[in-house]
């Protein structure tokens, strides 16, 4: 009897700790249930002050903005008209409250005014015209602010740096390829030629090369842009032509001139990066081993132009690369 009374007590306490442990357990849901109604209820009402700020900011509120120092008045519809964009979610009015401010409350805005004053004046145009979008591919930056203008156009969801692959696609049958794309060979002393995958059309485009093998004697090798993916031998002759090469040679329209802007030639190891704006024409170039000297070849008309690359010596190589900075 005595076994019995013990074994139904213990049979008792075990059922009690399970049912104290699934009470626990729905407890624990309900309190995260709760604290998930309290969040829903906190981001509705976040919500409903967004609407009721949006619903009193209209397109027609004149907004004063101080860009980098200096001041601009514009209507709020003006700024919002891209729709989508970075740009017209800042001025929508649901963000006001949270712009830094100067110092007699404009809304503050740490750009470059000139920037800025560029994008506001293809808005106010737009606007004025009745186009439906800016084609900011062609809107001519700033001088000497390309770089940054296009930066500023991506920041604000407005339009995007031109992409660049690093990769060759059209080679002289006599030149080789490693085992990346970006990367080609001379394996015979002759002139061969190698042109790059993308089309460049309008903005501003940027790349790099390094020159892993010159094993000529006068370091000849040609670096440039070229119109055409079909060219013969020498085509640093092609009437399309723009570039430089050994002995300070530089081409223009396929024309061999020397020393241009001082430069002399290449050399073995160069890492050299190119800044192309077609829409000003000009193809700038930068050699690491020479500074800040910045070699430029200008009047480049509108093409379909691409990189292109001729080497001569029997066993030269360089690699096609990205570049970010100029």
């Amino acid at each position: 009897m005595t076994s019995t009374s013990t074994g139904g007590s213990r049979d008792l306490a075990s059922l009690a700790q399970d049912l104290e442990s699934v009470l626990s357990e729905r407890m624990t849901q309900v309190r995260s249930l709760e604290d998930q109604v309290r969040e829903d209820r906190k981001q509705l009402d976040e919500e409903k002050s967004a609407m009721a700020v949006l619903g009193s900011a209209k397109g027609s509120d004149v907004l004063q903005l101080n860009v980098g120092g200096r001041i601009f008045t514009t209507k709020r519809h003006t700024l919002t008209q891209v729709e989508g964009s970075v740009l017209e979610g800042m001025f929508s009015g649901r963000w006001d409250s949270g712009f830094d401010t100067d110092d007699t409350g404009r809304l503050f805005l740490d750009l470059d005014p000139d920037c800025f004053a560029e994008v506001l004046h293809q808005l106010r145009f737009l606007q004025l015209s009745g186009q439906t979008e800016v084609d900011w591919r062609r809107v001519i930056a700033p001088e000497r602010k390309e770089h940054y203008f296009r930066s500023m156009l991506d920041f604000l969801g407005l339009a995007k740096l031109p992409s660049f692959q690093p990769v060759f696609s059209f080679l002289h049958p006599s030149i080789g390829r490693g085992a990346q794309e970006r990367h080609v060979c001379s394996e015979t002393e002759g002139y061969k030629w190698a042109v790059g995958e993308t089309v460049m059309e309008v903005g501003t485009y940027m790349w790099g090369f390094k020159l892993r093998k010159l094993k000529n004697s006068t370091n000849w090798i040609y670096l440039g842009v070229i119109a055409t993916t079909r060219p013969v031998e020498n085509s640093f002759a092609d009437e399309t032509s723009y570039g430089w090469a050994g002995n300070g040679e530089t081409y223009s329209s396929g024309v061999k001139s020397a020393g241009h802007g001082g430069w002399t030639g290449f050399q073995d190891g160069d890492d050299v990066t190119m800044q192309f704006n077609v829409d000003s024409g000009v193809l700038r170039m930068k050699v690491a081993r020479l500074s800040s000297a910045v070699f430029y070849l200008t009047g480049l008309r509108q093409a379909q132009w691409r990189v292109h690359v001729n080497l001569f010596g029997a066993g030269d190589c360089l690699e096609l690369a990205s570049a970010v900075q100029f």
